[in-house]
């Protein structure tokens, strides 16, 4: 792992490779990267390609500091003019690569395309199949402290090791792989096989080829025939994760499901035509493993010869639908003349006291970091951990149908490409990021984050009773939003930041139904007919957000605060009164909602001069019914989060996703007990961690909230649903001394431009509606 390249081959393709992206992806010009006068010259589409690496790539090499004057004198005399480049020294190239990239920053396309190189050049030719490549995040004490000296504008303070990390298989084997690239060094520090117990997520690539492999097979095309579709329908092919209905080893699974669609209208609803069987195709060889039958009637029994039988549609696409379209709705406009009032430089944004810097991924999608208010920290990471969708239809195999769309699928691999006019109204800022594909290329997430301003009505309001004075603000927030599409489904993420510094973490479920076959007149407890022969199962969809709070330090607390009754005694002589009582969560563990209980988190040390109470943000949240699944089932087992809507654990790092790391089939740890290596700790989820009892008291401590929606479908979601939305509010409680929006400006029409409705129907004279324009200014 340490020796020195020998082969200037493979450096070559390497640091070419990196040069060519890294001015490809930032288009760096030729003179930042060269003292030289000459005409500036691009280097994309020269004819200088990186040469192959030759036969013994298979073998992993990595270099060390003592190369470097070696690679120094060759990047300079002989490699970088092949890529276009007149020559600087290795130092700079460092110095000005370690400038380009935040420690936070997602990856760019140059460190992919260096990740995949070197990975590449350990393994044997063409057997690397990757699943993601990604920036692994640093320590957390040393982003602590370049953090805190990045907001106090402190230069040349030292920035963390920048890492990847990269999952992938040898090609059609089970052998699944994690490594680690030192990025500053462009060099591969590990690679360990995983146990084949892990499995890893879907991509895109591979659930292409098992949709065409289902769909092409003859046993399939023959089931198809004999179900006697019309000429002019065409099948398609729904990949879910096989689930668990068993312990043990599984073989990596895709359960198919099938549904006809009108090939006359690309937009034609598949969803209304579920077929009554289901493939099973192994993932690694691509075998046809079963063709299951589906229950259709009104208990487990299976009616293997059913046809198909014609139906009127029920169509989402506007082209499709046979009801006019409304004509009265007019234009509504959302104009900004003076433009934006956020700033944005790279990830980092400032909009009014808030301050931030958002994070992508191929998991977790949007990430927040670094989130402070007129200075003042609030949270160090805010995230999606995990996002679990089981179905509550017993038969067989929907009792298996469950998924993990972040653990099994990724929120960034779903992100959908954010169109101005639709998605997001408004004067708009797009992010865009870069993933990667089975080869390990670069692959663009245009606009996958959307930031703008809304008006969000009233923000606080007063009339003074005897003098009749006003003061009246308007809410202004900033939204950053992201939406993934998950086969069936959309999920709209939205982060809300106010100017009173609450934060409000809105999610939205629209899209369509995950449909089942049902017979002619047939009903179920657990679903809802939502057509002629179409039926949508209940089901869960349950949230885990990750909060990892940094309230004025990284010491804080988490407490139960309940709203009680007190008793009717001499105290409370007329029996109105209350009180609260509060109760610090002292051991990692969970915590129970209750219609009158608040969950804060607080830091100890610190205390408010005016309540005299320490410091503290409350989480405002609806209470949900958690997991409907026996905590014994497979759901439950696998997905132990769900079962409780607030858990507490300490911070360590790598402890990101509250299902665990590898969620497709995953099998939980006390499912394998005795199995594990020795002396290795297991690394589990929630659960597992939340088990360990850890002192949470004045720690570094992590929060995890789960956001359940229990979704018995109504025949008015069909065949496209309405946004189911829920929202969880941060919102500050006793953190400041008074109302952090009392500086906001005083609401007025002059500024507001707002017109009354009778001036669309007759024109009025400038000034006739004079009161209008002032009725919310001082009258002093």
């Amino acid at each position: 792992m340490g020796s020195v390249f020998q082969d200037t081959l493979k450096w070559e393709s390497i640091i070419c490779a990196f040069v060519r992206s890294v001015y490809q992806d930032l288009s760096v010009r030729l003179s930042d990267l060269s003292d030289s006068s000459e005409p500036r010259r691009n280097l994309v589409g020269t004819s200088s390609e990186p040469r192959p690496i030759t036969a013994d790539r298979h073998r992993h090499h990595s270099a060390v500091s003592t190369a470097a004057e070696w690679l120094t004198g060759h990047i300079r005399r002989f490699l970088i003019p092949r890529c276009g480049v007149r020559a600087p020294s290795l130092k700079s190239i460092r110095t000005r690569y370690r400038k380009m990239h935040h420690p936070l920053d997602p990856l760019s396309p140059a460190e992919i395309a260096v990740v995949a190189t070197l990975v590449k050049s350990s393994q044997p030719e063409g057997a690397v199949h990757f699943k993601n490549i990604t920036l692994v995040e640093p320590p957390k004490s040393e982003t602590r402290r370049f953090l805190a000296a990045e907001r106090k504008g402190a230069t040349g303070s030292v920035k963390p090791t920048r890492r990847a990390s990269t999952l992938f298989y040898h090609r059609r084997t089970v052998d699944l792989f994690l490594a680690t690239v030192n990025l500053d060094a462009s060099r591969l520090e590990q690679v360990e096989k995983l146990d084949e117990k892990y499995h890893g997520h879907a991509d895109m690539d591979e659930v292409i080829e098992v949709r065409d492999t289902c769909l092409r097979h003859p046993a399939v095309k023959a089931r198809i025939d004999r179900y006697e579709l019309p000429d002019n329908f065409t099948v398609v092919c729904d990949t879910w994760p096989y689930g668990r209905d068993t312990g043990g080893k599984l073989r990596r699974l895709a359960q198919c499901f099938l549904y006809a669609k009108d090939s006359s209208h690309p937009g034609s609803n598949s969803y209304d035509n579920p077929l009554p069987f289901s493939p099973i195709i192994d993932y690694v060889t691509r075998e046809l493993v079963d063709i299951m039958d589906l229950p259709i009637g009104s208990d487990h029994n299976l009616s293997p010869e059913v046809k198909y039988i014609p139906h009127p549609p029920k169509e989402w696409h506007h082209d499709l639908q046979s009801e006019p379209k409304r004509t009265d709705l007019k234009p509504l406009t959302v104009n900004q003349p003076l433009g934006a009032s956020f700033t944005v430089d790279g990830c980092l944004v400032q909009w009014q006291k808030w301050r931030f810097r958002v994070g992508f991924n191929w998991r977790e999608g949007m990430v927040l970091h670094d989130v402070t208010y007129a200075g003042r920290e609030l949270f160090h990471r805010l995230s999606l951990s995990e996002m679990f969708v089981p179905y509550g239809d017993p038969r067989t195999p929907y009792s298996r149908k469950s998924v993990f769309d972040v653990g099994d699928i990724g929120a960034g691999v779903a992100a959908n490409n954010l169109s101005l006019g639709c998605d997001c109204l408004g004067l708009i800022k797009y992010f865009s990021f870069t993933l990667s594909d089975s080869n390990g290329r670069p692959v663009e997430k245009p606009n996958v984050i959307c930031m703008h301003e809304i008006d969000d009505g009233i923000g606080w309001k007063h009339t003074d009773g005897a003098t009749k004075e006003i003061s009246i603000v308007r809410s202004r927030v900033l939204v950053l939003q992201t939406i993934i599409t998950v086969g069936n489904y959309e999920y709209i993420f939205m982060w809300n930041f106010d100017q009173a510094a609450a934060l409000h973490y809105k999610i939205q479920a629209t899209g369509i139904l995950s449909t089942v076959p049902i017979a002619p007149g047939a009903t179920v407890p657990y679903g809802t007919n939502v057509n002629q022969g179409v039926m949508a199962p209940y089901h869960q969809h349950v949230f885990s957000l990750r909060i990892d709070p940094a309230l004025d330090g990284d010491k804080n607390s988490f407490l139960e605060e309940d709203s009680v009754a007190m008793p009717f005694d001499s105290s409370n002589p007329v029996g109105v009164g209350y009180i609260t009582e509060k109760r610090v969560i002292r051991n990692a563990g969970y915590s129970i909602a209750k219609p009158n209980r608040v969950h804060k988190i607080i830091n100890p040390s610190v205390i408010n001069k005016i309540s005299g109470c320490p410091v503290a943000y409350a989480i405002h949240s609806p209470q949900k019914q958690m997991l409907l699944a026996h905590p014994d089932s497979w759901h439950g087992k696998r997905a132990k989060f769900a079962l409780q809507p607030y858990w507490v654990t300490t911070y360590r790092d790598g402890e990101l996703y509250a299902a665990g790391d590898h969620t497709y089939q995953s099998l939980p740890d006390s499912e394998d007990e005795g199995n594990e290596s020795p002396g290795k700790e297991r690394k589990g989820d929630l659960a597992t961690w939340a088990g360990r009892g850890d002192k949470v008291d004045g720690e570094d401590i992590v929060l995890w909230h789960s956001i359940s929606l229990t979704h018995n479908p109504r025949p008015e979601d069909y065949p496209v649903m309405p946004c189911e939305t829920m929202m969880v509010s941060l919102k500050p409680s006793g953190f400041f001394e008074h109302n952090p929006a009392l500086d906001v400006p005083q609401s007025t029409q002059r500024s507001n431009q707002s017109t009354l409705y009778e001036e669309q129907l007759l024109p009025v004279v400038l000034g006739k509606h004079k009161s209008a324009q002032i009725c919310c200014e001082s009258k002093l």
